[in-house]
């Protein structure tokens, strides 16, 4: 069982164009100052396979991370262990990467974007894709908005003008991720829980 632990350091901010820039944060494993741990006391006789822990992110933003059966969840905000984003992952195992990028319209964060390892074949876990998690972050809900598979041309900035041009106007109830990869990337039912609305 993988204990990842969710901690935020900041770091400097990058400028971009049109009032969107991006500032980080780090995915600090043994930052137990800003880092509670949320994981539920084994009952007598039966294995733990789960693990939660909330931190410090951003600002005033926490981030929620979880995992059971080998996959992760993250969710990002105030009160973010009942976010839509608590409830989304991928279908294979998976874990997600040591940095949260923290895209900003005018300073003000309007979503993150990170990067999973994702296992695609059922019969070896060790053969993995990575994949960007662009999440849209709203004043009480944070959720998957799209998924941009690590190997597509200039991937991080494509995630990037996901959330720049698309960010604002999803909606966590009603919106579905979109997602873009490389010809022969099967996408069909490779996010676990993909709406929130449902």
């Amino acid at each position: 069982m993988r204990f990842v632990i969710l901690c935020g350091a900041m770091l400097l901010a990058t400028p971009a164009l049109a009032g969107f820039d991006s500032a980080y944060t780090d995915l600090n494993f043994n930052d137990k100052k800003n880092c509670t741990n949320l994981t539920p006391a084994p009952v007598e006789g039966e294995p733990n396979d789960s693990v939660a822990f909330e931190c410090g992110g951003y600002g005033n933003y926490v981030v929620t991370f979880a995992e059971g059966d080998l996959r992760s969840f993250v969710s990002f905000g105030t009160e973010s262990g009942d976010h839509c984003a608590a409830r989304q992952t991928f279908g294979g195992f998976n874990s997600v990467g040591n940095k949260i990028e923290w895209r900003r319209k005018d300073g003000k964060p309007i979503a993150t974007i990170l990067r999973w390892s994702v296992s695609y074949d059922p019969e070896d876990s060790n053969k993995q894709k990575s994949w960007l998690v662009v999440t849209k972050l709203e004043a009480e809900d944070s959720c998957h908005m799209g998924y941009v598979e690590g190997g597509y041309p200039k991937a991080n900035e494509k995630a990037r003008w996901l959330a720049d041009t698309a960010a604002e106007a999803f909606s966590c109830k009603v919106g579905k991720p979109v997602f873009f990869a490389n010809p022969g990337t099967v996408t069909e039912g490779i996010a676990a829980n993909s709406g929130c609305g449902e």
